[in-house]
């Protein structure tokens, strides 16, 4: 007789299980990528348990009137009896308790299970990397126009280990909190969402780049790269020039690492493939729910995270 599995929100007693199950699906996603995952005050993840053991994991991460679904994955043991389905479904009801839209990124077959929740196709998402060695590929100068660093590596590392960010702001001044805050309407500006709870854990270690505006007015934050120490973090501008500035920027501190952004964004493939990179992969954007007003994927130039876009 078929076991029902059992759906309920995660323990701590369960990241052993969802290190393995998320660190191995995703290639290889490290125990500090994991640990923010589920340490995140805005996440909340459901598992499911068969026989006293964790055979899949989904998470659905709030931004107010949008969500995201994120980190999906079933155990090889216990695939194709609907796990996915049901995990999805059990984080899409969690989401749409206050979102109106519920987006993800969806790899190969999984998308047949997301178009029978009602997720429609919105445009693909590519990863580029490097195929030959990091310090053999270190592209051409790109300098970045006035980029201060916020934080330092103290902070970078606090950040990492998932602190919250009142945890560790004794640490920043009040001006250096208020350059990062700059970021926050850039990044509005291009997903159409407000993604502060998520953006919040990075600005300890923001980089921002200025420009200059007509009539020599006060200099204006037009572009960041918010990221922590394994790579993962948004970079996002409208200006093409400063982008590819902190998109080599990012590349000579984190040689290895790798960009995701969506195919819409011209400029951005330019830059990549100027750099060195190779297109190896793709995802496709879905979602549930109407639009997200304001989307404007020509000014993402990496994601957040592979589970929030």
């Amino acid at each position: 007789m078929p076991v029902t599995p059992e759906l309920r929100t995660y323990a701590p007693a369960d990241f052993p299980a969802l290190l393995g199950l998320i660190g191995n699906a995703f290639g290889g996603e490290s125990q500090e990528t994991v640990q923010f995952a589920v340490s995140a005050s805005n996440t909340t993840t459901f598992v499911a348990e068969i026989d006293g053991s964790v055979a899949g994991v989904a998470q659905a991460i709030a931004f107010g009137r949008t969500a995201w679904i994120g980190n999906v994955v079933v155990s090889a043991a216990h695939r194709r009896r609907g796990l996915g389905y049901a995990l999805t479904e059990r984080a899409l009801q969690h989401a749409l308790g206050d979102a109106d839209s519920v987006l993800l990124l969806a790899l190969g077959d999984a998308q047949r299970i997301y178009e029978r929740l009602g997720f429609q196709a919105e445009g693909l998402y590519g990863t580029w990397t490097r195929q030959d060695e990091p310090a053999a590929a270190a592209g051409p100068a790109r300098p970045v126009v006035e980029a201060t660093s916020v934080g330092d590596a103290e902070s970078a590392s606090a950040a990492a280990a998932g602190s919250a960010p009142a945890a560790d702001g004794a640490k920043q001044t009040a001006a250096e909190l208020a350059e990062a805050e700059r970021c926050l309407p850039l990044d509005k500006a291009a997903t159409g969402e407000d993604r502060r709870a998520y953006l919040e854990y990075f600005m300890p270690v923001m980089r921002i780049a200025y420009a200059d505006r007509p009539g020599g007015r006060e200099r204006a934050a037009a572009g960041f790269s918010a990221r922590l120490p394994w790579g993962w973090g948004a970079i996002i501008s409208e200006d093409p020039h400063i982008a590819a500035g902190l998109v080599g920027d990012l590349l000579r501190a984190f040689p290895a690492t790798y960009l995701e952004f969506p195919d819409a964004n011209e400029a951005g493939r330019r830059v990549a493939s100027e750099l060195g990179l190779v297109r190896v992969k793709e995802n496709l954007r879905m979602r549930y729910g109407p639009p997200v007003a304001g989307f404007r994927p020509q000014h993402i130039y990496k994601t957040l995270t592979p589970a929030v876009g």
